[in-house]
């Protein structure tokens, strides 16, 4: 699918809470994630909050109707990667490889070393999908410790601990 990545503007926060929770019914295919179907989103200020502190970007089709988005934020020399949602109708097209990609070069370009992120060990369109971009899982001994935080609030939220893994992408090396 043909896609655009432009920043994210207030004007689109509806547009992405409809994405989210189309992105979260992907989980219905996975009983012990099905609960995720009908968790909470992120609401009207969580977004606002997002983009006025943090970098967002979306997919827009060549019509401006945005079909995924991402926001990161930045730890020290990561940038971390806090969502990633693409609408559910347009998933395996694509778009959040794009998003990703263009994540990357933003990294590259804003001198970070490092795209990192928190995802689901066994999940086919997490973990496996970031490895075939060149994201590594960390080890969980040697975890930053915004990483392990992070982790740790997941598990808070109600994530099993072993359903969960930090992996990053070294911009320096590629």
């Amino acid at each position: 699918m043909t896609c655009l990545i432009r920043k994210i503007e207030t004007l689109d926060i509806a547009r992405l809470i409809e994405i989210e929770k189309s992105a979260t019914q992907a989980f219905l295919n996975i009983p012990k994630l099905a609960w995720l179907a009908d968790s909470s989103l992120l609401s009207i200020d969580d977004h606002v909050q997002l983009i006025s502190k943090v970098y967002g970007f979306v997919s827009v089709n060549p019509e401006n109707q945005v079909t995924g988005f991402l926001y990161a934020e930045k730890h020290g020399q990561d940038l971390y990667i806090i969502e990633l949602d693409v609408d559910g109708t347009l998933q395996k097209q694509g778009i959040g490889r794009k998003l990703l990609e263009h994540i990357i070069e933003f990294a590259r370009k804003h001198d970070f070393s490092s795209v990192t992120l928190t995802t689901f060990n066994d999940v086919i369109w997490n973990r496996p999908f970031y490895e075939k971009l060149g994201f590594q899982k960390l080890d969980d001994d040697h975890l930053p410790d915004y990483l392990h935080k992070k982790i740790l609030h997941e598990v808070e939220c109600g994530f099993p601990r072993e359903s969960r893994c930090a992996m990053t992408l070294d911009i320096l090396s590629i």
